[in-house]
């Protein structure tokens, strides 16, 4: 991969988090210098100066692949825990565990911060990256291919270029705000009337996990619900979603007498575990959750959008991180594909990533809403569990949409095109008669019955 012909070309990549830090790795790879500039501090610095949220994130194939392109997939690995599927936890006290595979695959829980920090070390180890924190972008010339920044505790302003400029800085990216300014650039964003607080779960005695550590932990309560993802240390980082507004919401829990009896009475198998329910919980405000669309993604061939800076959608998938992974790895072979032609480069990785992206927005928002209200519906876990036993008879005909996007990397478009096929026949297999007491009484032998029926 790597290429000396650029070692005199630096590049600007805004944004030093996952996507930006795994960016500069594939860029310098190929020869290129990198300047990373990065709004907040130096994640591995101590101390809370860093405003990022830092609820864990899930790595799955696609994730994984583009950091293995890299030789770091084994590294970040080691700081992972796999999860193998589900842990639904009813509000009578009784769970249900829904595996993700019946091959024994798994996705794998890890720190957002902890990752960042790997990702930033491992950048700054490639030839020719320089990182500067606590730099904001303040100012984008598309055309002349400059960018301009200010320290966020000096006041000192920087203008770097002419370069190119990756914008790789989330979701409320600085370098997508000032190509809104400019003629023709589409944007639209669409906020969740939901949003997250993050809540810690410590191990147990001689740090034994309270819950089953090989499972993503959820609690759907409808309108509401809790999620639990598993540390090494055996602590669980949970996420609390709810409305903002209404009952059950954010602006109704505003005391501490008001949260605790909540939490007790929604939660009450894992409320106890939670030390400080009021401390960790007003901390800070809840987190927005928004999906981000524009186009176009690139402008004069100076300026390129990758990662939430272009995309970002709802974490229901777990598919951010992975999804602007993939974006990097994408991009290095159009970079191959269109050597000295960074306008090219640009077209081609939008003509390839921007339709995915929009239909993964949509899967995400539909799949926030299946965990929220539906996991733990009878007729979901019938469907689920035809699914799985058509997978185990057919492994190479038939395949789940979340085996498609989790443990594959078929393109999200074509994983929801074999989804749409597959789901009519789930559908004539669920309307056979009497084929919830078959299911109850005759797992083993349901998909082969219903198959002969529909057939």
């Amino acid at each position: 991969m790597r290429n000396s012909d650029h070692a005199r070309d630096r590049l600007t990549v805004v944004g030093g988090g996952l996507v930006g830090s795994l960016l500069a790795v594939y860029l310098a790879r190929r020869g290129f210098g990198v300047d990373v500039f990065e709004r907040q501090p130096d994640p591995r610095m101590p101390g809370p100066r860093s405003s990022r949220p830092s609820i864990n994130l899930t790595l799955c194939e696609r994730g994984l692949a583009a950091l293995d392109a890299v030789g770091l997939k084994d590294r970040v690995l080691a700081l992972t825990v796999p999860v193998y599927g589900r842990r639904i936890h009813l509000i009578d006290g009784s769970t249900a565990f829904q595996p993700y595979s019946n091959r024994g695959e798994a996705i794998h829980s890890i720190s957002r911060n902890e990752l960042n920090a790997v990702l930033v070390a491992a950048a700054e180890r490639e030839r020719g990256v320089a990182y500067h924190f606590d730099q904001k972008c303040t100012g984008l010339d598309s055309r002349g291919g400059t960018v301009s920044f200010e320290h966020a505790v000096t006041k000192a302003r920087t203008e770097v270029g002419p370069t190119k400029i990756f914008g790789a800085d989330g979701a409320y990216s600085g370098v997508r705000l000032q190509l809104q300014k400019t003629e023709l650039f589409d944007y639209s964003q669409q906020y969740s009337p939901q949003g997250y607080k993050e809540l810690a779960i410590p191990a147990g005695p001689e740090g034994r996990p309270v819950l089953e550590a090989d499972a993503l932990h959820i609690w759907p309560r409808g309108d509401f619900m809790l999620i639990a993802f598993p540390n090494r240390d055996g602590s669980f980082t949970c996420g609390l979603y709810a409305p903002f507004h209404g009952e059950h919401s954010f602006a109704s829990l505003t005391t501490e007498e008001r949260l605790v009896a909540f939490m007790h009475e929604q939660f009450p198998d894992i409320a106890p575990c939670i030390p400080s329910i009021a401390e960790q919980f007003f901390a800070r405000s809840a987190n927005t959750m928004v999906t981000v669309r524009c186009r176009p993604w690139s402008r004069h061939g100076n300026v390129l959008l990758v990662g939430d800076a272009a995309h970002s959608i709802l974490p229901s998938y777990g598919q951010g991180a992975n999804a602007g992974f993939e974006d990097c790895a994408v991009l290095d072979r159009c970079i191959e594909r269109h050597p000295n032609d960074w306008r090219g480069v640009f077209a081609e990785l939008e003509e390839l990533r921007r339709p995915e992206m929009d239909v993964m927005a949509d899967l995400c928002v539909e799949h926030f809403y299946e965990l929220r209200e539906h996991v733990a519906e009878p007729r979901f876990l019938l469907r689920k569990a035809v699914e799985r036993r058509l997978q185990e008879l057919y492994p190479e005909r038939f395949a789940s949409l979340y085996s498609l996007v989790a443990f594959t990397r078929t393109p999200y478009s074509e994983a929801v095109r074999i989804e749409s096929r597959q789901r009519a026949l789930v559908d004539r297999i669920l309307a056979v008669d009497g084929i919830e007491q078959k299911f109850r009484s005759e797992m083993t032998t349901l998909v082969e019955h219903c198959l002969q029926e529909v057939a």
